[in-house]
């Protein structure tokens, strides 16, 4: 048992942390703590080692930790969010409301980032949806025990073979990521809505929307999300309080109706007994020693985000699954500060926002329900458009009223590109990115153009969400954040980090900037599944 430190009287500002660490940047340093001095207020633990370390709990980080433990291999897992699958009193709410949120709907911000509506004032503390401000954008992840699992819509959508050829490297057949594929959607559940369940008001939404399409000939299909259906029944029937039903999804959802990685991946890792997990862990640094092992520099956090610790961890082998931005900056900073100085020059570069653009249809001539119910049920898929391919999912908008709208949310092929560059004077990264962003107003426009079809043959008018200004998108969050330490670049194939045996990239960071079209969970899911296979055949 890890002895628990008492908490700080202050929080541990990263100016602090400057001034402290500033003799870490050798990266030949036998004992990478001993560069650290640290006030007294902060309690400090000596080095603790393990053969395998995973940073991040997410898609592939859950997907290694599985895939190890069947293998009977121990590692540790560091995870900067908490964890949310403790048992709960009775009538207690594990997450925060949609409309009412409250602080454990985002991490450690006074106000809430997600764009469906104006910023909330909240209290502060480690909430399970984390937003960067990147080039202009605000970047989304989840920060939390499973991940993005926590705050995605739940959508497990496959690419089309056509499309996956215009993004991926030859390297990578879509053939042969198909029983990848198959491997997730078993242990996700992977299922589309079924036919009694769309019959419900709250699914109103869907049936209109699905409506539109055939009345405007735009083809639609029903999307595959990680869903126990049973549970949506038992929220439908009144036999449980509501919660996906009521578009539950971004902050999480209360009645377990969305499969998250914490409920099958980590819950087996887990009960293995070779995983050992370590949430409020928030890793700093990571490099490697002159003995060959890795480190891994973090701080502890209590849950209101206060640094009541530091933690160094050292390993044989690292995997980093830290999240598109969490690899990326950790493997810039660590070129930057000579604690890596062999990773190449393509690290931190290939960053893609998977041409994430919303709009919403208004006035559309139908009720479309006071509860938009979840997961997203319905989509588009457009791989005919002249302006490209494009993906669009109809994901719900419940603000507990019948606003006789649609909420559409594109996905297209974004050639654009960005790099992550470091900064020394706030030991953090930023991110340089095109401004004229051509790729991404050619996806707008391709939107746009779908969206007036289904106006022209149905009534109503596409508008941002807060404008309300005719034919208006947004394209200013980035909820795929991808790329950063791609395949074949910085990485091999199988997310070997080039120039460094033993360490690895297996999250959405090692994709190529897009995810074909597609929601990335799923591929980046599959990749996972594939990278691990062959790293635990060749390299242990």
């Amino acid at each position: 048992m890890t002895e628990s430190p008492e908490p700080s009287k202050k929080p541990f500002s990263r100016r602090d942390f400057m001034r402290f660490s500033s003799l870490a940047g050798s990266g030949f340093l036998a004992s990478p703590a001993a560069a650290f001095s640290w006030p007294p207020l902060v309690k400090k633990f000596p080095p603790e080692h393990k053969d395998v370390l995973i940073i991040g709990s997410g898609f592939g980080g859950a997907i290694t930790a599985f895939r190890l433990a069947e293998k009977g291999i121990d590692a540790l897992m560091i995870e900067q969010g908490r964890r949310w699958d403790q048992p709960m009193a009775a009538g207690a709410k594990r997450f925060s409301k949609n409309l009412y949120p409250d602080g454990r709907s985002t991490w450690l911000s006074d106000k809430t980032v997600i764009p469906l509506g104006p910023a909330l004032p909240i209290n502060k503390t480690t909430g399970v949806l984390q937003g960067r401000q990147l080039a202009g954008k605000t970047v989304l992840n989840g920060a939390a025990y499973g991940g993005g699992s926590i705050v995605y819509g739940g959508i497990l959508a496959k690419p089309e073979e056509q499309v996956f050829k215009l993004v991926f490297p030859k390297e990578i057949s879509f053939s042969e990521l198909e029983p990848y594929y198959e491997r997730v959607a078993t242990r996700l559940q992977r299922s589309t809505i079924p036919a009694d369940v769309i019959e419900a008001d709250c699914y109103r939404h869907v049936r209109v929307m699905k409506e539109q399409c055939d009345k405007a000939g735009v083809t639609w299909e029903h999307l595959a999300t990680a869903t126990d259906w049973n549970i949506v029944r038992d929220e439908i029937e009144g036999r449980i309080p509501p919660s996906v039903t009521h578009g539950e999804a971004v902050y999480g959802v209360n009645s377990g109706a969305k499969i998250g990685l914490d409920q099958t991946y980590l819950r087996d890792a887990e009960d293995s007994g070779h995983l050992d997990v370590r949430t409020l862990h928030q890793v700093q640094d990571i490099g490697r020693q002159a003995d060959g092992l890795y480190y891994v520099t973090a701080f502890e956090l209590n849950v209101d985000g206060e640094v009541i610790a530091h933690r160094t961890f050292t390993a044989r082998k690292l995997f980093l699954a830290a999240g598109t931005v969490g690899t990326s900056s950790l493997l810039v900073k660590a070129k930057a500060k000579g604690t890596l100085p062999l990773l190449n020059e393509e690290v931190g570069r290939g960053w893609g926002n998977n041409g994430n653009v919303y709009a919403l249809r208004l006035g559309v001539g139908a009720a479309t329900g006071q509860w938009q119910g979840g997961p997203p049920a319905a989509g588009i898929r457009d791989l005919d458009n002249p302006l490209g391919p494009l993906f669009i999912e109809h994901p719900q908008l419940p603000v507990g009223i019948d606003i006789f709208g649609l909420l559409y949310f594109g996905i297209g092929i974004n050639e654009s590109r960005g790099t992550f560059r470091y900064q020394t004077s706030s030991d953090s990264v930023t991110l340089d990115y095109p401004k004229d962003d051509a790729g991404q107003r050619r996806i707008n426009a391709s939107l746009l153009a779908t969206l007036d079809r289904l106006n022209k043959a149905n009534g109503g008018f596409t508008t941002s969400l807060l404008t309300y200004l005719k034919d208006q998108v947004k394209d200013d969050i980035c909820y795929h954040p991808l790329g950063g330490c791609v395949m074949g670049r910085a990485c091999d194939f199988y997310g070997r980090v080039k120039g460094y045996e033993g360490l690895y990239v297996n999250d959405g960071a090692f994709m190529p900037g897009a995810s074909a079209c597609t929601n990335p969970s799923f591929t980046i899911a599959a990749l996972a599944e594939r990278n691990i296979e062959k790293v635990l055949a060749e390299d242990f």
